[in-house]
């Protein structure tokens, strides 16, 4: 499978590009494609030495929208801040291709870190704003409800570490099946991650609040990249 993952020189880009290498194709996206290109042969180098003849799939280095354009599943690992005029530009390549969007909104407070939500205008006979999940966003912008919200809880650092199995849970949030199944499926191909679906994409909001909720966590507790298991 061809999985492009746009905006995805930092750690987390950097770790799903090296677990899911050994059995797909990755195309790392960034606005400038010789970045991505640099990035990409770091991660191949480092992939090949750890799976050695096991590794079946690449990673390869684009500019976002090609690298959109080639692949059949999109991760959005972009800044929030810049989530809807990066969709926008996506549209066009998007078609029926599946989205998943590990985007959390947040803020930094004066000694915390919180969760801030889309806010989205109603028609004038209801209350005059909503607020939503960047995933929602996703699929607002580009039309599409084949969007998945997930990974807000995983420790990227621990991602890029091939030497450590992640013993924790990945929860989804969607409303295609078929795209469920899939996510589910590339999630259950990174050892020891769990796929664990909480419900239609409108819960998203409950997924993303948890990334804030975990750094805080950390902040206050020392707790190093602390995560969820669901028991």
């Amino acid at each position: 499978m061809k999985i492009a993952i746009l905006g995805g020189t930092g750690d987390l880009g950097r770790g799903l590009a090296l677990r899911w290498a050994r059995l797909h194709n990755v195309a790392i996206g960034s606005r400038d494609g010789n970045r991505a290109k640099k990035f990409a042969e770091d991660y191949e180098q480092v992939a090949e030495r750890h799976y050695g003849d096991e590794m079946k799939g690449s990673i390869v280095g684009y500019e976002n929208l090609q690298a959109a354009r080639i692949s059949e599943v999109l991760v959005l690992s972009v800044p929030h801040e810049d989530l809807i005029e990066f969709a926008r530009l996506l549209k066009p390549f998007v078609n029926d291709k599946i989205v998943i969007s590990p985007v959390a909104p947040l803020y930094k407070a004066d000694t915390s870190f919180c969760y801030s939500p889309y806010p989205m205008s109603k028609p004038s006979n209801e209350s005059p704003k909503t607020y939503i999940s960047a995933a929602e966003v996703v699929s607002f912008e580009l039309g599409s409800k084949r969007v998945v919200s997930t990974f807000h809880t995983l420790p990227a650092k621990k991602l890029c570490d091939l030497t450590m199995n992640l013993d924790y849970d990945a929860l989804m949030a969607g409303d295609d099946n078929e795209a469920i199944r899939l996510v589910s499926k590339l999630i259950s191909q990174i050892p020891d991650l769990r796929p664990v679906y909480a419900g239609p994409l409108e819960v998203s909001t409950l997924l993303e609040a948890l990334t804030p909720m975990l750094m805080n966590l950390k902040l206050y507790n020392k707790i190093r990249d602390p995560s969820i298991k669901i028991v």
